[in-house]
């Protein structure tokens, strides 16, 4: 049996690379030209406000002292906090700043990594809901349904025990931990500012990597006469933003399944973000496939909620006020929302402490 060596496998996959960089020059340029207009008006607007936000909260301790009457679940309440509210990679970069420093446990971090990753509700509202669709409402039912499904997942995680039995078993900080040097509000905003943007070339530089293969892979396909509902579903599971907008441009599914179709790729997130996640929490030894798998069940989960609220609206359409809730604002779903959330994790705490 002839055996490949590791570095023989290094070499094709670079040498085929360069070949693919080369054979698709011009598709690469569109697509990175197409990827920053995208990442400019979509991403970026949506994002940045809440990596900044969050970096400050975490330098100042802010979170920290706010989830402290949590007591020794405050750091995994603080992580479920800023994955619900903030969205990725926020949750996945926070889990392992908390595990190097002592705070969090392997097993506490492969329970959070199981549900936390979520999308920001401003990016499925606006981006989505009103950029996409044109209906803020669209946005609200796609928000439901990906966070009950992220929640859902969270309570099968905990039910069966995983975390439950190694709760009270995270590293012993008291020890391990390295004494914090008090910072100035100076300090804490600038260096917040700075790894923002760190943050920021990770997420673009992912967008724009998966963007290319996928443009590749499109091209392949076409040529194959692959139905286009399934390249652009496909597309989804490469990078989630620019995947449902041609998703909903290009595909002929009905409104329903359009819909439906756009929440499963919201709870799956797209390699592009699973691989953001990863590039933060890889050193604590948590495996790639441990996030697709729970990204995969989101996404399942997502579509089937979807699917099941549109049924029971009777066939809404896209032109149709959406549930009816236009008399209602964005940030008020937002602040309901934070009450269910403050109201999960008081649930979690009660049974942590049993």
């Amino acid at each position: 049996m002839i055996k490949i060596s590791k570095r023989t496998i290094n070499f094709v996959i670079l040498i085929f690379g360069l070949i693919f960089l080369f054979a698709f020059q011009e598709t690469n340029i569109k697509t990175i030209s197409n990827t920053i207009k995208i990442f400019l008006e979509s991403v970026l607007p949506s994002l940045f406000p809440f990596i900044i936000f969050t970096n400050i909260i975490i330098n100042s301790e802010l979170i920290t002292n706010i989830t402290s009457i949590f007591k020794k679940n405050s750091y995994l309440i603080s992580v479920i906090i800023i994955g619900f509210l903030c969205g990725y990679p926020m949750a996945a970069k926070i889990s392992y700043k908390y595990y190097q420093e002592g705070f969090l446990s392997k097993k506490q971090v492969d329970f959070l990594m199981s549900f936390t990753n979520n999308c920001n509700p401003i990016f499925i509202l606006s981006t989505i809901g009103v950029c996409v669709f044109k209906n803020i409402n669209i946005g609200i039912i796609l928000c439901i349904s990906h966070y009950l499904s992220s929640i859902l997942i969270g309570i099968i995680y905990f039910t069966h025990n995983i975390i439950h039995k190694n709760i009270e078993k995270s590293n012993s900080f008291s020890n391990n931990c390295i004494k914090k040097l008090h910072k100035s509000i100076f300090e804490i905003v600038d260096d917040s500012i700075k790894n923002s943007f760190l943050v920021i070339g990770n997420i673009f530089a992912f967008i724009a990597i998966f963007n290319m293969i996928f443009k590749i892979i499109e091209k392949i396909l076409l040529k194959f006469n692959i139905s286009k509902n399934i390249i652009y579903i496909l597309s989804c599971m490469f990078e989630v933003t620019d995947g449902c907008r041609l998703l909903y441009l290009n595909s002929t599914f009905n409104f329903n399944i359009l819909l439906s179709f756009i929440s499963f790729a919201l709870g799956f997130s797209g390699l592009s973000i699973i691989f953001q996640i990863y590039s933060f929490i890889y050193k604590s030894k948590i495996k790639v496939f441990h996030i697709i798998k729970f990204k995969f069940l989101q996404g399942i989960l997502s579509f089937i909620i979807t699917f099941i609220i549109l049924n029971v609206k009777n066939n809404i359409t896209i032109s149709e006020n959406v549930l009816s809730l236009k008399k209602y604002n964005s940030s008020s779903y937002f602040i309901i929302f934070a009450c269910l959330l403050f109201l999960i994790i008081y649930a979690i705490k009660k049974v942590t402490q049993k």
